[in-house]
């Protein structure tokens, strides 16, 4: 008996208090109003409506294309030519690019031996 008058004492209480709830909402609507007001306020007192404020002037207009098709068809013709033209990768690096059909076939002609590593990797000499 001792322990369910203990825990009835350490429960919260089941009243409400109406004024509480009353004043919270109440001050919840007073800074509501408040905020739309000052904004109004700042709105009418800034200037930036009516025939007070300044129109905004004109924009620049956006560069456009003249010939969008043209130019895709010049990038698809740069682009295959690269891939069908030798030249040069990386010249300092001594790489060079060749067609894709001429890279199959030497990729074809090694046969078994196509993924091996192309050359053996250089060890630095210890003595420079």
């Amino acid at each position: 008996m001792a322990r369910d008058t203990a825990l009835a004492e350490r429960r919260q209480g089941e009243d409400l208090n109406p004024r509480a709830i009353l004043l919270v909402a109440l001050g919840t609507l007073g800074l509501l109003f408040a905020a739309v007001t000052l904004c109004w306020l700042f709105e009418r007192l800034s200037g930036l409506h009516g025939p007070s404020g300044h129109t905004p002037g004109s924009f620049v207009p956006p560069r456009l294309q003249s010939d969008p098709a043209g130019e895709l068809r010049d990038y698809q013709a740069a682009g295959r030519a690269r891939l069908a033209g030798y030249g040069w990768a990386d010249r300092e690096r001594g790489l060079v690019r060749i067609p894709i059909a001429r890279a199959m076939d030497l990729v074809a002609a090694r046969g078994a031996e196509a993924y091996a590593p192309l050359d053996p990797p250089r060890v630095p000499d210890p003595r420079r």
